[in-house]
């Protein structure tokens, strides 16, 4: 992936020397996670996915809707309950594809038999490292997740360089905002980029003292812990928070929402980057209408649209052209290297020792 966001830099460079929305006709998205009824026949799909907030979902049902005549009924959520519900319904699968997730759950769904593999067209022009080598998925989207802050609040010089500054630092304690759930993929993905750095073969679940230590502290000195948006609690006048994490593509919206400026933090050591893809479910009820969709959907042309309207980094080069923004901020950023073959098996075990541990 490193080497990808170098490309893409270099390519923007190009881009720019050479050149110096939508909403919803589809099903409505279900947010509760309610499965729509199978069997739509060959206009309607069942798309799971985690990235589909905030507008996402209608846009790709409306686009889907014109373009390919496909009726894209939706299944939203978190992407560990979502992985979690596939799993649960492999025997008898509803869904038909599935975009999103990130690297430890794709690694999840393989070992489970849950995707089935499909390699579509355009899947020759992401560069390769980042497709599943065997076919299973494919990139569409790479997501930084970051430590965001409100520039109202805090100036950018003052704000902390990487994550353990906020409970290391007693000028970040009781500044910073958590969620009180550890299901969601941003937060799996922050826990990875923390713990990736205190691996341990002899340590506890595989975790040098160090790390976990780490851990402690990031719960015990943060502000609160909320189900709800984080950037909400940020803006909110009842407490000193300014601080908390955020997927990359979710800031535009946010700071629309609420009228603000948002910073984030670069690390030195580089930023944990998601890979959301889109793959065919095993046994989709679906399947030629499925693959129809992903053969549309991972173009330069619609992942250009959707980027631009979302603020996404797509994994697709050609799809750059013309991005602005925070796009082309994130796709500055370092990738950091994390060990997702160790990581992935362990972080069911990391989860519930937190849950044990930090957060009762």
């Amino acid at each position: 992936m490193k080497k990808y966001l170098v490309m893409i830099v270099a390519l923007i460079g190009v881009l720019f020397l050479t050149a110096c929305a939508g909403n919803g006709g589809g099903t409505t998205a279900q947010a509760d996670g309610d499965a729509p009824a199978t069997g739509g026949g060959s206009n309607s799909i069942v798309l799971y996915s985690n990235a589909v907030s905030d507008g996402r979902g209608e846009w790709i049902q409306e686009r889907a809707s014109r373009e390919l005549g496909i009726d894209v009924q939706l299944v939203d959520l978190g992407g560990v309950a979502l992985a979690n519900r596939l799993i649960a319904e492999s025997a008898n699968p509803i869904g038909d594809v599935i975009f999103g997730l990130n690297p430890m759950l794709w690694w999840q769904m393989e070992q489970e038999g849950i995707i089935s593999p499909h390699v579509p067209q355009w899947a020759s022009e992401i560069p390769g490292h980042l497709n599943h080598p065997d076919g299973l998925f494919h990139a569409v989207i790479l997501i930084g997740n970051l430590l965001i802050y409100d520039t109202a609040q805090l100036d950018p010089a003052d704000a902390p360089g990487d994550w353990p500054e906020l409970w290391e630092n007693p000028a970040f304690h009781g500044r910073y905002v958590t969620p009180n759930a550890l299901t969601g993929s941003t937060v799996q993905m922050i826990l990875s980029g923390i713990l990736g750095r205190h691996l341990d073969p002899n340590g506890h679940l595989g975790v040098s003292d160090e790390g976990w230590a780490h851990i402690e502290n990031k719960f015990r000195y943060a502000a609160l812990f909320t189900d709800q948006d984080m950037v909400v609690e940020i803006v909110s006048p009842i407490n000193d928070a300014v601080l908390s994490q955020m997927w990359s593509h979710g800031i535009p919206f946010r700071e629309a929402v609420h009228d603000i400026e948002i910073g984030f933090v670069r690390p030195a050591i580089g930023v944990p980057f998601s890979i959301e893809g889109a793959a065919l479910v095993n046994g989709a009820p679906n399947e030629e209408a499925a693959i129809r969709f992903i053969e549309w959907f991972g173009t330069a042309e619609v992942m250009h649209d959707f980027s631009a309207e979302f603020g996404f980094l797509p994994a697709h080069p050609a799809a750059l052209e013309g991005l602005t923004g925070i796009t082309l901020q994130v796709a500055e950023l370092e990738p950091q290297d994390l060990d997702w073959d160790i990581i992935s098996p362990l972080m069911p075990s990391w989860i519930e020792h937190i849950y044990l541990n930090y957060l009762g």
